[in-house]
């Protein structure tokens, strides 16, 4: 075997590893991306309803406290 064909036997086989591992990276980090888009979105949302539900309570004494004056 010529060194020509030893180094294709070798080369095209790495390269073809090589450009996959490439292509897993960049679709994992692609769903990272996502996945941390949707996690803001679902702590913004949080956030919003968690002011909601202490306005609420806020609301809720303040009325006691009003109730309770003659």
């Amino acid at each position: 075997m010529s060194d020509t064909r030893l180094y294709v036997a070798l080369g095209i086989p790495t390269l073809a590893v090589l450009v996959g591992i490439l292509i897993n990276s960049m679709q994992f980090h692609h769903a990272a991306a996502s996945i941390n888009a949707r996690l803001t979105s679902v702590e913004t949302r949080l956030d919003l309803l968690l002011g909601k539900v202490m306005d609420f309570g806020r609301l809720t004494r303040l009325e006691e406290r009003g109730d309770r004056r003659p």
